[in-house]
């Protein structure tokens, strides 16, 4: 029996700015996939003016928490119909992103302080792919250090795969599945032919939400 190990790994670049809380987090994510850039506030102050630039070119804004949150088109309109903004956190969400939107973004929000965060987005358009032999062991990797408010999903298709099922006797679809008790990674044992197909994993944390695919297709012996 083999043993295969699939990793796809995440930079988190941390660099601090002078008289400002300066961020520098890279973002990989799939095409088609939503992801939410934080900006680490569960509620930003009422005075606060938020402006989230794409390069240069100003894409969303609000004048104070809680009021109505402006999007725009961005150049191409390559944002249209695309963009949220979160009244209350100031976070920006970009839906169904595409290879266009691979580039730097970066929030300011100015109250009684200044803070400025910057996110280098990547986004890719294959999803990753994994060949093993029926029986063999497989893990797959979320690709992130996780921390204890982190909170991580796994999917078959579009089923979640039931955390507390997994290592039940009594679920058979599930028997041969477990996460790494650390790490969260997904790890199969003696897999089956019918565990072929699309896994995704869901990964949120303080700071990003991020998503990714892998296609499993287990081979006959």
């Amino acid at each position: 029996m083999r043993t295969n190990t699939f990793f796809v790994g995440v930079l988190l670049i941390v660099n601090g700015v002078f008289g400002v809380d300066a961020e520098v987090k890279s973002v990989s994510v799939m095409v088609g996939d939503s992801v939410t850039l934080h900006t680490d506030d569960t509620e930003i102050p009422r005075d606060s003016k938020i402006i989230w630039k794409f390069g240069n070119e100003i894409i969303a804004k609000m004048n104070e928490a809680g009021a109505n949150p402006s999007t725009c088109d961005g150049p191409g309109a390559i944002f249209k119909d695309r963009l949220k903004l979160d009244k209350q956190t100031g976070s920006l969400t970009i839906t169904n992103i595409r290879t266009e939107h691979i580039g730097r973004y970066s929030v300011d929000i100015r109250s009684i302080t200044a803070k400025l965060k910057t996110f280098q987005v990547t986004v890719h358009d294959v999803v990753e792919s994994v060949y093993v032999m029926e029986g063999d062991s497989l893990t797959l990797h979320n690709g992130v250090k996780v921390q204890g408010s982190d909170q991580i999903v796994w999917k078959f298709e579009d089923q979640v795969i039931p955390i507390a099922y997994l290592n039940s006797p009594d679920e058979t679809q599930w028997r041969n599945i477990h996460l790494k008790d650390q790490t969260q990674d997904l790890v199969f044992s003696n897999i089956r032919s019918e565990q072929t197909g699309v896994y995704t994993v869901e990964i949120n944390t303080i700071s990003m939400v991020l998503h990714r695919k892998y296609y499993i297709a287990v081979v006959g012996e």
